[in-house]
């Protein structure tokens, strides 16, 4: 058995040296040995399929991130665009509020400026109203007076400005204005002067009208008048009423007022 073995194993010592010497005196490469079967029964394995480029992912990923950035920004849009509409409303109702504030306040001024209309006093209570003993006989010497009063105009200039203190008091208010007996006086004889020639004459009885509280009686009488100035050639003629109040106050009776209207002129 060992003479085989021996033998054996230097003929395959032989073949393996003459090989090796073979192939390191030429350019020849033993192929490689074939791989064993694979476990799928000796198939022939399938080369790796390279994967395809992807056109969707990203775009998806930007998109994705586009509307993620767009969803906040739009919100602060829409919470600057309520801010502002808030501020606009608050101005305009602050606005109105000032406005409306001075509305009222030139309203009070207006108020507070404006006169107090206080009503008219009512007018004296006369003799009809307000019966009193006295009346009688204050009414029939007012009337006798006023009717003296009336012909004393009618007299030449230097006899009506001589009666003339005699009828009037201290203070008399002659056709609106209040003045002494010496300033009436001065009226009186400026009126003479103009109109030098002068007739007066009651039509009627004069209508007479007292007051207890006052002590006064008011008297007016109707009358024609024509007054003339010959050295202007002008005349003057027409219906006037004269109204007198006459003051009992005093004891006396004096004419306190004096005023008198046109109530039509001849050839008018």
């Amino acid at each position: 058995m060992r003479p085989v073995l021996l033998l054996t194993l230097l003929l395959s010592s032989a073949c393996a040296t003459g090989t090796a010497l073979a192939q390191s005196g030429s350019n020849w490469v033993d192929p490689p040995a074939k791989s064993e079967p694979s476990a799928a029964g000796g198939e022939r394995a399938k080369p790796a399929v390279k994967p395809g480029p992807r056109f969707e992912a990203e775009p998806d990923g930007r998109t994705h991130a586009h509307r993620s950035a767009a969803a906040p920004s739009a919100r602060r849009e829409t919470r600057r665009q309520d801010r502002t509409r808030a501020a606009e409303m608050r101005r305009a109702r602050r606005a109105a509020i000032r406005e409306r504030a001075r509305e009222q306040g030139a309203a009070h001024i207006a108020r507070s400026e404006r006169p107090v209309e206080r009503p008219a006093p009512p007018p004296a209570r006369m003799a009809r109203s307000e019966p009193d003993p006295r009346f009688g006989d204050w009414a029939v010497t007012a009337r006798r007076l006023s009717l003296d009063y009336l012909d004393s105009v009618s007299a030449p200039n230097g006899a009506m400005l001589a009666s003339a203190p005699r009828f009037y008091g201290g203070t008399v208010r002659f056709h609106g204005r209040v003045m002494s007996t010496g300033a009436l006086l001065a009226e009186k004889r400026r009126f003479a002067r103009r109109w030098p020639e002068r007739r007066y004459e009651p039509q009627g009885e004069p209508r007479v009208a007292c007051d207890g509280p006052s002590a006064t009686c008011q008297v007016r009488i109707v009358h024609d008048f024509t007054a003339l100035s010959p050295s202007r050639g002008a005349r003057s003629q027409g219906v006037a009423e004269l109204t007198l109040t006459v003051s009992f106050a005093g004891g006396a009776p004096v004419i306190v007022s004096e005023s008198s209207r046109v109530l039509s002129r001849a050839g008018a």
